[in-house]
């Protein structure tokens, strides 16, 4: 995952106590994820352009939480011919969080994964990221590898791998020179 600064400034939510509707993302929504992504993941937000064509490719597998009309999270899964994802963007609006929404996202990604017969499913996270680290344990995701430059100098990030078929290929080669550019080992890991 990549992690930006927050914000949310501009969003007002006055139901809080309504629960967003999770659903399937349509093209209509890039403006919305591609606003949510500058405000939460600022400054590696995709720009617009990128999640267009990457919504063109992998789009039906995104997962958007709606609370009245109103983008408030989602989760981008892109998938490969050879039945691997890849977690590429999440977020949830800052006036959602804590709230269960980002494990919901999660949980419905995962889910559509197993509908899909996807074999894994990895992820890449900041290591300051403490909420999401715990959220993916949580769900499963262990711990493969890091890049101190992942996104460029000063961009650390972990990978993360979670198995979703009984497929008995691993599903990152754990012997990949990608990964074994530092010897950090999250603690208790």
């Amino acid at each position: 995952m990549r992690r930006g600064s927050g914000g949310g400034a501009g969003l007002d939510i006055s139901n809080k106590s309504a629960k967003p509707r999770l659903r399937s993302a349509v093209v209509d929504d890039l403006s919305a994820i591609a606003e949510l992504e500058a405000r939460e993941l600022a400054p590696l937000a995709y720009p617009y352009f990128v999640l267009r064509q990457l919504f063109d490719v992998h789009g039906s597998r995104w997962i958007v939480a709606d609370h009245g009309g109103v983008l408030c999270g989602y989760a981008l899964l892109a998938v490969g011919p050879d039945r691997k994802a890849w977690l590429i963007g999440m977020a949830v609006s800052t006036h959602h969080q804590g709230r269960g929404l980002g494990r919901s996202l999660l949980e419905r990604a995962l889910t559509e994964c197993r509908i899909g017969d996807v074999v894994s499913v990895s992820i890449t996270v900041h290591p300051s990221n403490t909420h999401a680290i715990s959220l993916y344990k949580e769900s499963g995701f262990t711990w493969v590898g890091y890049d101190p430059e992942y996104f460029g100098a000063g961009e650390p990030r972990q990978l993360r791998v979670k198995q979703i078929t009984a497929d008995t290929r691993w599903p990152v080669d754990p012997n990949d020179r990608r990964w074994s550019k530092g010897e950090h080992l999250p603690p208790g890991e």
